[in-house]
């Protein structure tokens, strides 16, 4: 197999680099620790030097010091006492530190030490002519001459000790800087080797790995589109070419199971949207069969009710009214106005008076009237409900403003029953307002209806409620019959229209009539 084959030759090639790598690194390594195994030893003979200069300089002084003596025979025999146990100090001190050369028996320099070392034991005799000089007054000059000799050898043997410690340094910093071009000229060698094995290993992998992998990675990111049509070419006989005769293998796969699954799609979408829509319109038809039905039983309820009601109480109804009539008249010749008897008469007429309201509003829901199509004008209907409710509406405090289309056309509605429904909105959102506020009422024509808008900035129903407001004896409201906004909805709907409801708990409530143009 070539996978194996390229995996093979990558590996070969990685432990190649990884081999020279290592060695370089190694010999670089060894070099760096001769240079600085080279550079302690340039520290430790340059110590030296300063310490060898020291010598020499002390011996200088002591010739200096020995000739001003001989001029002026002072007290500067003192000085030359100092210099040379110093010097002699620093000697020692010298050979010392370079015993262990001293003991393998290393170079000349430990003799030229001894050496040095011998002609400051010599120099011990100028402390015997100083000490003579100090007893007798008399100095052996010639004897002090001599001596100097000895001091003039010191400063050569000194200097020769440091012309050794200067070649044994330059000799280590030639080595160092030879060690540093040999690191220098690996870097340089394998730098330039390296560099060219990278760009044909670029090369090679642009050519054989790199390019077909972004035209493969281009195929496959037009199949995420959709584009199944796509197919790649490749003359390489590697893992390569067996990936592209896959990737094109299972491109036709995939193009014919889309065109399956597409065909197959279109059809199911097809026959989901038919069945959808007679879903839908047979939900809506059972939806309103369902509230037709639900307001019939109740409307039919209504009826029994009424019939009932006005049969056993509306008779004996009228006549505790007209009785009622009577005790008050029979009352208000007899008692003052203000006196108990009198307020009792007058609660029984006022509670009479209120069921027999109660009564016909039952007769009235349960008894509805067909409506009578004219042509009217659905502005001049809110005109005159505006007129209507506007004392009631200044004495809550609630402003009413109108807003209505100029040019509305002329629509066939029973202006009465229309009257009505915008009075009983219009009332209820006088309720609805607490201290002041505002009642809004617009009207235009919209498409194939007239648009009638209700909007007061109430308190609002809560949406719990909003489904059921339109339900026969439902209510919120203390002592309400819940009767209202039923009537208004079947006033609306018996004209083929209908009426919604949108509403904010604190904001106020909209409601919103359409009423067909054509009747259908």
């Amino acid at each position: 197999m070539m996978l194996k084959k390229i995996g093979k030759s990558i590996t070969i090639v990685n432990a190649i680099a990884f081999t020279i790598v290592f060695l370089v690194g190694g010999i670089s390594i060894y070099l760096t620790k001769e240079i600085l195994h080279n550079a302690y030893k340039i520290e430790d003979l340059s110590k030296d030097i300063i310490e060898v200069d020291s010598i020499h300089s002390d011996a200088y002084r002591l010739v200096l010091s020995m000739h001003h003596f001989l001029l002026r025979e002072d007290e500067t025999f003192v000085h030359i006492t100092s210099v040379l146990s110093e010097l002699k100090g620093k000697i020692e001190r010298y050979l010392e530190s370079e015993s262990d050369e001293y003991i393998k028996g290393e170079n000349s320099e430990i003799a030229l030490l001894k050496t040095v070392f011998e002609h400051v034991d010599k120099l011990t005799v100028v402390n015997d002519l100083i000490d003579e000089f100090n007893r007798t007054g008399k100095l052996d000059k010639d004897k002090l001459l001599s001596m100097e000799e000895h001091a003039y050898s010191i400063e050569v043997i000194t200097a020769d000790i440091n012309k050794i410690h200067i070649e044994k340094i330059n000799w280590w910093t030639n080595e160092s800087l030879s060690n540093m071009w040999a690191i220098l000229f690996m870097y340089l060698f394998f730098f330039l080797i390296g560099g060219v094995s990278i760009y044909a290993g670029h090369i090679a992998l642009l050519k054989n790995l790199v390019r077909p992998i972004k035209e493969l990675a281009s195929a496959t990111l037009e199949f995420a589109d959709g584009k199944y049509d796509r197919r790649v070419k490749t003359d390489l006989e590697t893992e390569i070419g067996q990936l592209y005769q896959s990737f094109n293998s299972m491109a036709e796969k995939l193009q014919e199971n889309d065109e399956f699954l597409r065909k197959f799609n279109e059809e199911l979408e097809i026959k989901v949207n038919e069945r959808t829509g007679e879903l839908l319109k047979t939900n809506d038809q059972l939806h309103r069969t369902q509230n037709a039905l639900i307001r019939t039983e109740k409307i039919a309820a209504v009826g029994q009710i009424a019939a009932g009601v006005t049969h056993e109480i509306k008779n004996p109804l009228n006549s505790l009214s007209i009785n009622a009539q009577m005790l008050m008249r029979d009352l208000t010749g007899k008692l003052e106005p203000d006196s108990a008897v009198h307020e009792s008469a007058n609660l029984i007429r006022y509670e009479i008076n209120r069921i027999n309201n109660i009564l016909e509003e039952f007769v009235k829901f349960a008894k509805f009237p067909e409506p009578q199509f004219y042509d009217n004008d659905i502005n001049q209907v809110i005109s005159e409900v505006v007129e209507l409710v506007s004392e009631s509406a200044k004495k809550s405090g609630v402003t009413i403003t109108v807003s209505c289309q100029s040019d509305m056309p002329i629509v066939k509605f029973d202006a009465r029953q229309f009257k009505e429904v915008l009075l009983n909105l219009c009332q209820n959102a006088i309720r609805a307002i607490n201290n002041s506020g505002s009642l809004n009422i617009e009207s235009a024509a919209e498409k194939n209806n007239v648009i009638i808008k209700v909007k007061d900035t109430g308190e609002g129903i809560q949406e719990k409620n909003l489904d059921n407001i339109f339900s026969p004896f439902f209510s919120t409201k203390e002592g309400g019959m819940g009767l209202g906004l039923s009537i208004v909805q079947r006033i609306v709907e018996s004209h083929g229209g209908r009426i919604r409801c949108s509403s904010q708990v604190g904001s106020g409530t909209t409601f919103t009539i359409f009423l067909p143009i054509e009747r259908g």
